[in-house]
C-alpha cells in the first residue's frame, strides 16, 4: 500500500501497519518529493507529540528521510529549522507513550550498562536451567530482574519528585538527567538481581514474582 491509504484508515492500528510495512520495504535516504508531502499530510493530521511538547507545523518541514536507529531499526526523520528529527511510526499513527511511559524508558536505558556488565561477567550457558519455565535456557535467553524492574521503578519514583528527563536526537531515546540520573543509577545497583531466563520465561517472570513484606 502507499502511504496516501493511511490517511482513509481508521484505526492506529492499520495506520501504523502501512508505514510499518513502507519502512521495511524502502531503503535508508531521503524520500522522493510525492512521498513527503504525503508524510507531511499525515504528521498534520494524527502526529501526537509527549504531553510537555508543541508539535510543529507541517509546512516547517522542509524534507523528510528513512534513517536507523542506534538499535538498526528504520525510522522517519523530519527536517525542521536545520535540525532532523526522528519520528516514530507510533506517533505518526496517531498514538504515543505518555510521560510515564517516557519516564520508564530512560530508567531502562540509565541501567543499560549494568546490564552489559551482567552479561559480560556472567558469561549466558545456553544448557544451564531457567528458573522459570525448569528448561534449558537455549542460546536466545534474556536478562531478567528477579525483583520486576515495574517494582524497582515504582519504589524509587515514589521517592523522587519532578523527576528530569529529555529526548536525546542523537540516541532517538529518553535520557535521565543529574542528579536523578545517579540516584537511580546506584539505587538499581543495590536493590537489582539479575539473572539469565529463557526468552519464553521471560515474558511470565514478573507475572510469578510474589513479594515478601
Amino acid at each position: 500500500m502507499s502511504l496516501e491509504t493511511v490517511i482513509n484508515e481508521k484505526t492506529i492500528k492499520n495506520r501504523h501497519s502501512i508505514l510499518s510495512n513502507y519502512l521495511k520495504n524502502n531503503n535508508v535516504g531521503i524520500l522522493n518529493e510525492n512521498d513527503a508531502l504525503w508524510i507531511k499530510h499525515i504528521f498534520e493530521k494524527f502526529y501526537t507529540p509527549d504531553e510537555q511538547y508543541s508539535k510543529f507545523n507541517a509546512s516547517q518541514i522542509s524534507n523528510v528521510s528513512i534513517v536507523k536507529d542506534n538499535y538498526g531499526n528504520k525510522c522517519f526523520c523530519i527536517f525542521v529549522n536545520d535540525t532532523w528529527f526522528p519520528t516514530s511510526i507510533t506517533r505518526l499513527a496517531g498514538g504515543n507513550r505518555n510521560d510515564k511511559a517516557n519516564l520508564i524508558r530512560a530508567l531502562r536505558n540509565a541501567i543499560e550498562p549494568q546490564i552489559n556488565d551482567f552479561r559480560k561477567n556472567n558469561p549466558l550457558n545456553p544448557i544451564n536451567i531457567c528458573p522459570i519455565t525448569n528448561e534449558t535456557l537455549g542460546l536466545d535467553a534474556e536478562v531478567d530482574h528477579q525483583i520486576p524492574f515495574h517494582i524497582l521503578a515504582e519504589e524509587w519514583i515514589k521517592n523522587n519528585k519532578n523527576i528530569y528527563y529529555i529526548y536525546n536526537l542523537d540516541k532517538f531515546d529518553y535520557i535521565l538527567q543529574e542528579p536523578y540520573y545517579i540516584s537511580w543509577f546506584n539505587f538499581h545497583i543495590e536493590k537489582s538481581i539479575l539473572r539469565w531466563v529463557s526468552k519464553e520465561g521471560n515474558k511470565v517472570a514478573h507475572k510469578l514474582y510474589v513479594k515478601i513484606d
